[in-house]
């Protein structure tokens, strides 16, 4: 399967906060190469045993060549026994293409999560299995608003790690202040992590005590979410309609209506019932 928009976001916001990782890191494992160079590979794990998935970062610690350590890391936002199943086989993997120890690092910023993933993986009768190293918010020292501030990575980190209480606002109002000079796309991509990871009632808060431009902008993000997910919606009922008419668009049909205002489509859920073969589609989709 293919990784999920959240899960594509957590993997970029982990490539942004490199010295975090290694420092943490360097803690959890003291005296193991806390003073060699940290590279991150690309995630996509496609030897034969990890098909079709991906772990959110893998660090090389050491020459990239020959790395002494590969750290394969994943923050998790909730309990999900699949992963029992998936992160054995990471850690294979890793195993085998790199020729060295591999550590399972899981970032957790809920407790109850860091208590489940916690537990050892059984992998066989023998005995057989495999310990996450998991790391919960007491592990990623709360840092200086003035430190964070104008980095929106290392903000959105830290706001997803120690954000719970109302004594944790400043710091998610910095958070929120930051993400708004990242291009738009990264911009909704790190709110929607937000919105989601911590409390409604919390976020909601932190919005009302941004100032007003601010406070405008971020409901204009909720309110293209929405619209994005309308957009789709329209989409798949548009693709149904031109199925049972005529045929099903073929893929550069298909790429053009997805780059299609939600107006166009509505006119083209109308349009299409005059259309008598798929040529009327694309003289249809060449004029809009």
């Amino acid at each position: 399967m293919s990784p999920s928009p959240l899960r594509e976001v957590l993997s970029e916001l982990l490539r942004h906060v490199p010295e975090h990782l290694a420092s943490a890191l360097a803690r959890a494992l003291p005296g193991l190469y806390p003073s060699l160079p940290v590279t991150f590979v690309d995630t996509a794990a496609n030897e034969p045993l990890v098909v079709e998935r991906r772990a959110d970062a893998v660090m090389l610690i050491g020459n990239p060549a020959e790395p002494e350590l590969v750290v394969v890391t994943e923050i998790q936002l909730g309990e999900d026994n699949d992963k029992l199943f998936s992160w054995p086989q990471y850690v294979v993997a890793m195993r085998n293409r790199w020729r060295c120890h591999v550590e399972l690092l899981i970032i957790a910023p809920d407790p109850r999560v860091v208590r489940w993933a916690r537990q050892p993986i059984r992998i066989s009768h023998s005995g057989s299995q495999v310990v996450p190293l998991v790391l919960g918010t007491e592990d990623f020292p709360r840092l200086d608003i003035d430190t964070l501030a104008g980095h929106p990575h290392a903000t959105v980190f830290h706001a997803l790690l120690h954000c719970r209480e109302k004594k944790d606002l400043p710091p998610l109002q910095q958070a929120l202040s930051d993400v708004h000079t990242l291009p738009q796309p990264d911009q909704i991509g790190y709110y929607e992590i937000l919105r989601r990871c911590l409390a409604p009632s919390f976020l909601k808060l932190a919005e009302v005590a941004m100032s007003l431009e601010h406070s405008r902008f971020y409901q204009e993000l909720v309110e293209k979410l929405k619209a994005e997910g309308e957009h789709k919606a329209l989409l798949r009922t548009v693709s149904r309609q031109l199925g049972r008419r005529l045929a099903l668009p073929g893929p550069e049909a298909l790429a053009k209506m997805e780059t299609l205002s939600l107006e166009a489509l509505e006119q083209l859920t109308e349009d299409l019932l005059e259309f008598t073969s798929s040529q009327d589609l694309d003289t249809w989709l060449a004029s809009h």
